[in-house]
């Protein structure tokens, strides 16, 4: 029995405490939390975690990810995002790199706040825009969405997303174990409340118009940004979106396709969809083109 203890077990344990040290040196352990709550999902407030290489993942106490608080008045420009998982960014990107966050730094007395979230589509996206224009005071609002959002809703039990995470011991590890279970079918989801669906979540993209005109109302500039994959800029046929059917009076929506199309783009993207470090500064330079 001994000789078990020592040969197998032991080296087993030694074997898990160092693979613990590896996946939290590259970033495992601390994921950023969701609430769900008013009948959506979203990042909940006040979290500051370091996660992939380094990166910090900041969210205020309004549930941005920004590294600013909003509490303060003295901005004569508030900017405010929405958007799917290409405007959160990632938590391999750090909060100062994304590029809410560099087009601040071009334009003087502004702030800007990052209210993007993973999985998104064009019924959350409508649903959250109007929870959280009425809290907010702001002078422009910029839609941020990849190529491949699509309209209808997402549910949260359909990501490997946490409310909370409470592992003392091993949280990388299990971290990533629960990865693996979810992706394999092996974990039905992180969740322990099943969450009744909302009816608001049920609105069509006109629903979505109807939000943007009545922004429009209080003369606040709307911009939107459709930022094509990897995939899309590999084509030879334009890929249309359908948000380009939105016939709103003074909005400019603009598909980042031609933008991109004769760029050395892949040195732009880490991966498909989502923009790398060096893509979110060449994406805030284009932002600050277009709404200067």
């Amino acid at each position: 029995m001994k000789k078990i203890l020592f040969h197998i077990i032991l080296p087993l344990i030694i074997l898990l405490f160092i693979s613990e040290i590896i996946f939290r040196y590259y970033g495992f352990g601390y994921p950023v939390l969701y609430d769900y709550d008013k009948g959506y999902y979203h990042l909940k407030p006040n979290q500051n975690v370091t996660r992939f290489k380094g990166s910090r993942v900041k969210i205020n106490h309004l549930g941005m990810r920004t590294n600013y608080s909003w509490k303060k008045t003295q901005y004569l420009q508030k900017i405010i995002f929405f958007g799917d998982s290409v405007t959160f960014g990632g938590s391999y990107i750090d909060n100062k790199e994304l590029f809410s966050e560099r087009l601040c730094l071009k334009i003087e007395k502004s702030i800007c706040g990052n209210y993007g979230v993973n999985g998104f589509k064009i019924n959350n996206l409508n649903y959250q825009i109007n929870d959280k224009i009425n809290n907010i005071n702001f002078n422009h609002l910029i839609i941020v969405v990849s190529n491949s959002i699509t309209d209808g809703k997402s549910n949260f039990y359909d990501f490997p997303f946490y409310e909370k995470f409470e592992y003392k011991l091993l949280k990388a590890t299990n971290e990533i174990l629960n990865h693996i279970l979810f992706k394999y079918n092996l974990k039905d989801n992180y969740h322990e409340i099943k969450i009744k669906e909302n009816d608001a979540l049920k609105s069509t993209i006109n629903d979505f118009v109807n939000t943007l005109n009545k922004i429009k109302k209080s003369n606040t500039k709307i911009s939107i940004f459709i930022l094509p994959t990897i995939e899309n800029l590999n084509s030879k046929k334009y890929p249309k979106h359908f948000l380009e059917n939105i016939k709103i009076e003074n909005i400019n929506i603009n598909n980042m396709y031609y933008e991109m199309k004769n760029l050395n783009f892949e040195n732009l993207y880490f991966n498909n969809a989502h923009l790398n470090k060096k893509g979110h500064d060449y994406f805030s330079k284009v932002i600050y083109d277009k709404i200067k």
